[in-house]
């Protein structure tokens, strides 16, 4: 069967109500979908894992959790001539040293290589809603439809916890209850990121509004409101990179930015992981953990950092004559490329200059799994999540596995569901 495009394939994804199981490449600094590019993503097939595999990444991704909740600690307190070397744009600098409320979630990508026993974690992102529904429901869903076991249990009350606990949280820094407080879930309008704000707003047991990104604006400094209703928001989760935020402008060609971050400064509003999460996002992030030393970190921390972080530095030297280059705040492989024995091994397809025109950050070069499907030679990335459990420690959550075609797994590549 075509595990690609079939109708077997297209009536199963349209009866789990998800609406990406195809997608459109998302144009960079637009958001617009190119829907004459449209491709598959979800497979019509289950790859069987091991529980134990699922156990270990689960394990490893709370190991790695308490280092990032210490690194966001650690960002918060930097001068802003550190926060420059590492990449931060510095128009973000304020939000992300204001912003008191810590991450309510983040994704780790893995490389979990059990052929060569390289385990290491390759980046962290917790600014996105991509591969969110899959790992916590999606693969479940399909792995029942293959007569397999869902790999993860209780996903689903651990993000609804964890949800309305930051929420309760954010009504408390506006010293306000919950019941008082307007709710919006928000993201670019496109099926993938929208769907899965609607679908993360069903987790939230309090009133709330979902809406297309465009639809937000600011009333004279005052408050942000949903202009199709004229309603006023206190709580947003508002899944759109700051770094495309801060140069976004009306339709007069004004920037927008100062208007928002005002907001955020005097407490008008709260945006869930916003500030804190973009604490995080940068690639950098692992370079700095890397040059603070083990000795900075509890032995627990350090043991984690030595076992699970791959060696990563602002300057290449540092890492010798073979890594992974990718933009400090690169998205889904854009502007990567590879590096071995001092000669470029392998680019990503997708080099808009948004990317290419950054910073870099270098890596130590890992070789990602292999996995063969449809009698193809897929690469494999891994997928976990975490949530704040209500005390700013990082709790294990769903766990996917995404695979490409090619060796940097970017927009393009596939979902690959899983079972047990």
């Amino acid at each position: 069967m075509d595990i690609f495009n079939s109708p077997q394939r297209k009536r199963f994804f349209q009866s789990m109500k998800m609406g990406w199981y195809n997608v459109c490449p998302i144009e960079e600094g637009t958001g617009i979908p190119l829907t004459d590019q449209e491709s598959p993503y979800a497979l019509y097939y289950c790859h069987k894992v091991p529980p134990q595999t699922i156990q270990e990444i689960k394990h490893a991704s709370e190991l790695v959790g308490s280092v990032l909740m210490e690194a966001w600690s650690i960002v918060r307190t930097l001068d802003e001539e550190t926060l420059l070397y590492y990449g931060f744009p510095q128009d973000a600098i304020k939000v992300v040293k204001h912003d008191s409320l810590a991450p309510f979630c983040m994704r780790l990508d893995w490389c979990w290589n059990e052929g060569t026993g390289v385990k290491k974690v390759i980046e962290t992102n917790p600014q996105t809603p991509s591969f969110w529904f899959e790992c916590t429901e999606g693969n479940g869903k399909v792995a029942e439809h293959f007569e397999l076991q869902d790999p993860v249990f209780n996903t689903q009350n651990i993000l609804s916890l964890s949800l309305n606990q930051h929420i309760q949280r954010a009504a408390l820094l506006l010293n306000k209850s919950v019941q008082e407080c307007r709710i919006a879930f928000t993201a670019l309008n496109n099926a993938e990121d929208l769907g899965t704000m609607r679908w993360l707003s069903k987790k939230n047991k309090h009133k709330s509004a979902v809406l297309p990104l465009e639809y937000l604006r600011i009333k004279d400094g005052e408050y942000l409101f949903d202009s199709r209703t004229g309603k006023s928001i206190d709580i947003l989760f508002m899944w759109y990179p700051i770094e495309w935020l801060i140069y976004d402008t009306d339709d007069k060609g004004e920037r927008l930015w100062s208007a928002l971050e005002q907001l955020i400064l005097e407490k008008k509003i709260v945006i869930v992981n916003f500030g804190s999460a973009f604490a995080l996002q940068p690639k950098s992030i692992f370079a700095l953990i890397t040059d603070l030393g083990l000795d900075f970190f509890s032995n627990r921390d350090a043991e984690t950092i030595f076992d699970y972080f791959p060696r990563t530095s602002m300057m290449p030297e540092k890492i010798g004559n073979s890594y992974f280059a990718k933009p400090i705040l690169g998205r889904e492989g854009a502007g990567g490329f590879a590096v071995k024995s001092g000669e470029v091994a392998v680019r990503s397809h997708s080099n808009d200059p948004w990317y290419t025109e950054q910073d870099y950050v270098y890596q130590e070069l890992l070789e990602l799994p292999s996995l063969e499907i449809a009698q193809q030679s897929m690469t494999v990335v891994w997928g976990a999540w975490l949530y704040n459990n209500g005390q700013d420690e990082l709790v294990s959550g769903g766990v996917g596995m995404r695979v490409s075609e090619g060796t940097i797994t970017d927009n393009i590549s596939y979902w690959c569901p899983i079972g047990c």
